[in-house]
């Protein structure tokens, strides 16, 4: 390799290196951990059901100010892959399934400003209890009239920013990245909706 060529390597690799600090390095976090009777349970299989995730509906939407396609997006994400229903998708124009499910609007996210890691170019690391939360509201679409089944999940344990998180994140019981984007939160949804079996298939019985 030319002695430019080496320069300019190095030099990217400096930018990147700032870039990256700037936004305090890396993130991990501690992952949801399941009992030896939660484990069993998320061996069953799906419920045997399709599920649209909208929107709320008009009367929903004049009652609050937050963005109804941005919480169903949110919903979507995390819902989708937990792979607690046979099919489940995004709709944004009607509900072609058994059932539909839209946000509760819950929102408990931790947001914070993570300083001297930005400051520190992410060697000093920030730590803290991150907090996450969604809630859904299921309803029958051939039985509209029928009580909506509300499903929550909610999940708080130790998170990390900073160049820190690259050794954190590979040790047992962690993992990189943002806790909704974990399978194993997914996974506490996917058991709430297991434990809410019962209700769920009232809402699809003749």
């Amino acid at each position: 390799m030319s002695a430019t060529r080496k320069i300019l390597w190095g030099a990217g690799i400096v930018v990147l290196a700032v870039l990256l600090g700037a936004a305090g390095g890396c993130a991990a976090h501690r992952r949801p951990s399941f009992t030896a009777d939660e484990r069993r349970l998320l061996n069953q299989p799906p419920l045997p059901y399709s599920v649209s995730v909208v929107a709320w509906d008009a009367g929903t939407r004049a009652k609050t100010s937050q963005n109804p396609e941005a919480y169903a997006r949110t919903l979507a994400d995390v819902s989708i892959p937990s792979r607690a229903f046979r099919e489940m998708h995004f709709e944004t124009s009607g509900a072609q399934a058994d059932l539909t499910a839209t946000s509760t609007g819950t929102y408990c996210n931790t947001a914070l400003i993570p300083a001297l890691s930005i400051i520190s170019l992410g060697i000093v690391p920030t730590v803290w209890q991150e907090e996450e939360c969604q809630g859904m509201l299921l309803r029958s679409t051939k039985y509209p009239d029928r009580p909506p089944v509300r499903i929550d999940v909610r999940f708080k344990g130790t998170a990390m920013m900073g160049w820190a998180c690259l050794v954190a994140g590979a040790l047992p019981g962690w993992s990189w990245g943002d806790i909704r984007g974990d399978s194993a939160y997914h996974e506490r949804l996917r058991l709430e909706v297991i434990r809410h079996r019962a209700e769920i298939e009232g809402l699809v019985a003749p």
